[in-house]
């Protein structure tokens, strides 16, 4: 598909009401509907097939300066990169905080996920701090053990019903989660709206003076939705990343190889592809490996429909949204794979599936391909999008191709405050 012809159908459609509102819109099984109405307005963009993809797609976060990625199974409403020095026994906040449902909706759902420093009291090593439950051994403990232990400590268990205790996870020195739940939802005497919060925190072998925190607030009668998406998705989903080497020696490398960062469009650039040779061709950015083709574009959309529908999370993904119907609606695409992606604070949309060669004028006469795609909104009105075609039946989505195609990053910025940046 030629990007002019994405552009100006993106540019029209931006430019339209960003309150569009879907007919008929159903849920998906066990859904919430305040996350459902959050998301009319994608719902009504994306086609029949892929109408689910308005509340249920990966939302995966790889931070490589603070070392870690996790996923959560859902689209998200909105987001914030922490990074913030605090008056507590954290120190230093580094995270991730996303509300699953918008600002007009009664019920609230969110999901964070925290680095914080891990410093032992006054006395106590790193090794028994890490390895200890207020003093005693996690090894073997029961969650009965946990929670007596923690209510021996504690006032929280007289107002709230707790469950939970330590569990297994690779890599993990120790691993524990629990759910908190007012009493009055049971007693059924509140006459506020009341929330679960559910937590699982972290101590890793390989990074044991930090501490990594998941929490998540939500109605109780939604807890089974929520849990489920926790516990089977995002607490498996969470490892640590190996950090890069020395920025110095990165730059000779770059320097001797002749390779660096390529600038797509004002304020948008994309790291060099790993493994990818340059293609000689006037007026394009192109590369290849082995029969993999690889196209780095860019366009621009009136200023007036950035500003007044693009900078929000919602806003940005209905980009992704327009841009995923064009493909199924232009070059015929299946779509296997879509998903929000946050690199390093960068927000960016991948797809992956298989379609007509966009590089054939007759599409009716087109060969199928398989592709993989990612497209991403800069601050200044630029749009840029990075697609790789292959023969039908080529895997594109490999870990090592799509750190590739993640190779976008802003380098202008709207944010002021560096310790709370509006994803």
């Amino acid at each position: 598909m030629k990007l002019r012809f994405i552009a100006a159908t993106l540019a029209v459609m931006a430019m339209s009401t960003t309150s569009i509102m879907a007919e008929g819109l159903q849920g998906t099984p066990g859904t919430p509907m305040a996350i459902v109405d959050s998301q009319k307005d994608s719902a009504s963009i994306l086609p029949d097939q892929y109408k689910s993809y308005a509340t249920t797609m990966n939302t995966v976060v790889k931070d490589y300066k603070n070392g870690y990625t996790f996923t959560i199974p859902w689209r998200v409403a909105d987001g914030v990169k922490l990074d913030m020095d605090v008056r507590s026994e954290s120190e230093h906040i580094q995270g991730y905080s996303f509300n699953l449902a918008g600002p007009t909706q009664d019920d609230s759902y969110t999901v964070s996920f925290t680095k914080r420093n891990n410093t032992p009291q006054d006395g106590v090593s790193q090794k028994e701090w890490n390895t200890t439950w207020y003093g005693v051994p996690i090894k073997g403990m029961s969650d009965e053990e946990y929670l007596s232990i923690w209510r021996q400590h504690s006032n929280v268990f007289e107002n709230n019903d707790i469950v939970g205790g330590f569990f297994n996870k690779k890599g993990a020195i120790s691993a524990r989660w629990d759910k908190t739940t007012p009493k009055s939802y049971a007693e059924m005497t509140s006459t506020e709206p009341v929330q679960s919060v559910f937590e699982a925190e972290f101590i890793m072998d390989k990074d044991p003076t930090h501490r990594y925190n998941l929490a998540s607030t939500y109605a109780p009668i939604q807890g089974e939705f929520m849990e489920q998406g926790l516990m089977e998705h995002t607490i498996p989903s969470f490892e640590l990343l190996n950090k890069s080497g020395s920025s110095t020696i990165k730059g000779v490398k770059q320097f001797i190889s002749g390779t660096s960062d390529i600038s797509v469009a004002e304020g948008i650039k994309f790291a060099y592809p790993k493994g990818f040779t340059r293609l000689n061709e006037k007026g394009k950015i192109a590369f290849a490996k082995h029969n993999v083709r690889l196209d780095i574009e860019s366009f621009t959309i009136p200023v007036q429909a950035v500003s007044t529908g693009m900078p929000t999370m919602m806003g940005k993904q209905m980009l992704g949204d327009y841009y995923l119907k064009q493909l199924v609606e232009v070059n015929k695409a299946t779509i296997t794979r879509y998903e929000t992606h946050i690199i390093d604070g960068n927000v960016m949309f991948y797809l992956a599936g298989h379609m007509k060669n966009p590089n054939t004028a007759d599409t009716s006469a087109a060969a199928p391909v398989s592709f993989a795609a990612t497209i991403i909104l800069g601050n200044e009105g630029n749009v840029a999008v990075a697609r790789m075609i292959g023969p039908a039946g080529t895997s594109l989505s490999t870990p090592e191709l799509i750190d590739v195609l993640d190779g976008f990053r802003l380098t202008t910025t709207l944010n002021t405050n560096q310790s709370s940046q509006v994803l």
